[in-house]
């Protein structure tokens, strides 16, 4: 089998597990709401805000570890990647525990501690998911990459059926969301680890894997404001806004972002292969984002004219929302979207200040956008459009500076 014919396959396997594990997140945000008051339905989407804000932020952790790692025949940078993603896990889990403790009574009405405990117990699991699919990634185990996304969406619908036929308690719908993270890295790993243990190569030492995280960690922070934690955002940068309005407002945002942004999330490890890989990765990149851009122009006309409708039909307990709403929603998840094309390229030319500088000037952009003075309405949908242009921009001026520097 040619590079190619095998890369094919990798993009098949990963784009089918992504839309089966795609689909039954999107079920859960879909199904889940009707069967909750509005005050549990915040809670819980607040609490699933938190964590995969955390998840994105880690998400730093299987970027550089992708990058880093290759496929050898020695087996030798597993002790490094062994003890580093321990040490990462227990750090992590640590970090979240003392900031949401602290956090946890303005964020969760209701049960605080259970939920920032559950939240630390999701963080130290997804640490060890991270780090696993990077070196899934980086030695191109398909197969056990598309196995992991699979697992951990299979098992997380299982648990939240199971709290919602407990009563759905805050706290068992949290544990619910947590607890598969750990149960997908174990089966994965009892399936895979052997011979990931065998062949894994990494390309730098123990601390310069340190010092690259450090700045993919940082860049994640902000990817997961902008992406996963965005729910969490608006409750805390705009209390003013009405909570019909801001409930109806984070459904959109959850159903009408998932489709479009968690296909190119989940494809970060893939993308980051190839642009590694490839001798002229920035045309790429353009093909990617020309592509996305008129997608996303053709949705969000649709979104104009149907959201509202849809909105009604399927869900008549939440506040109605104007087109313009809608539209503005799908155009904010489409350049997050382009975002997530050029991330994957400037880490693949080692270019990690670019990649850090656009992601944090958009989680900047967000909040000051959301700070300013005047109508929640208004600060919220500027917020959603213009951090991510202010990201690409950035993103744009790096990739231009890798290219005019390789052709010198």
């Amino acid at each position: 089998m040619t590079e190619r014919s095998r890369s094919g396959q990798g993009l098949r396997t990963i784009l089918l597990a992504t839309v089966l594990a795609g689909g039954i997140g999107y079920a859960i945000q879909a199904l889940v709401p009707p069967l909750l008051t509005r005050s549990s339905y915040l809670t819980f989407t607040t609490f699933w805000s938190a964590t995969y804000l955390v998840v994105s932020c880690l998400a730093g952790v299987q970027q550089e570890l992708t990058r880093a790692s290759h496929s050898g025949s020695t087996g030798d940078g597993y002790r490094t990647w062994r003890s580093f993603t321990a040490v990462v896990a227990v750090i992590a889990a640590a970090i979240v525990l003392v900031v949401f403790l602290i956090l946890g009574p303005r964020i969760f009405s209701t049960d605080a501690v259970a939920l920032v405990l559950a939240l630390a117990v999701a963080t130290f699991g997804y640490c060890l998911v991270a780090a696993v699919s990077g070196a899934l990634y980086g030695v191109r185990d398909w197969r056990g990459v598309g196995g992991m996304t699979i697992a951990d969406s299979l098992l997380r619908a299982g648990t939240i059926g199971v709290a919602l036929l407990l009563g759905a308690s805050p706290v068992l719908m949290g544990w619910a969301i947590a607890v598969p993270f750990l149960i997908a890295v174990i089966v994965i790993w009892a399936w895979r680890g052997r011979d990931v243990a065998a062949h894994l190569s990494l390309d730098v030492g123990r601390g310069q894997l340190f010092r690259n995280t450090s700045a993919t960690l940082v860049a994640s922070l902000a990817t997961g404001a902008l992406i996963s934690g965005l729910p969490l955002l608006l409750r805390a940068f705009a209390p003013d806004a009405s909570e019909g309005w801001l409930a109806s407002l984070i459904l959109v945002i959850s159903l009408t972002r998932a489709p479009l942004v968690v296909p190119l999330i989940a494809l970060q490890g893939y993308l980051l292969v190839q642009f590694r890989d490839s001798r002229n990765h920035v045309a790429v990149v353009l093909r990617w984002v020309g592509a996305l851009l008129a997608l996303i122009a053709v949705l969000g006309a649709l979104a104009w004219w149907l959201g509202p409708l849809l909105l009604n039909a399927f869900y008549p307990r939440f506040e109605a929302l104007p087109g313009g709403v809608f539209s503005a929603i799908v155009a904010s998840a489409g350049l997050t979207g382009v975002l997530c094309i050029t991330g994957p390229a400037l880490l693949a030319a080692g270019r990690h200040r670019w990649y850090v500088a656009g992601w944090v000037l958009s989680a900047m952009v967000t909040v000051a956008a959301l700070s300013t003075p005047g109508e929640p309405s208004v600060r919220i949908l500027v917020a959603l459009v213009a951090a991510p242009i202010a990201g690409a921009v950035m993103h744009a001026v790096g990739l231009a500076r890798t290219r005019a520097v390789a052709a010198i």
